[in-house]
């Protein structure tokens, strides 16, 4: 593993944390805006966590044709 993909899995699984953080609080929210806004945070934060994941698995792919 380099220093690349192990920095990018880091940081998806950082992100992937923060939106399970989100979604626990959305899952409590009572006022309906503050939840759509807490799930939209969430979603954001996933995507951000998939695309961190994606780089790393790219540095995969790429170290493998080396």
């Amino acid at each position: 593993m380099t220093k690349t993909e192990s920095g990018s899995l880091l940081r998806a699984r950082f992100w992937h944390d923060r939106a399970e953080e989100t979604w626990s609080l959305a899952s409590q929210m009572p006022d309906p805006e503050a939840k759509s806004t807490l799930v939209e945070i969430a979603q954001r934060y996933d995507a951000l966590a998939d695309s961190m994941a994606a780089r790393g698995t790219d540095t995969i792919a790429a170290d493998a044709l080396l």
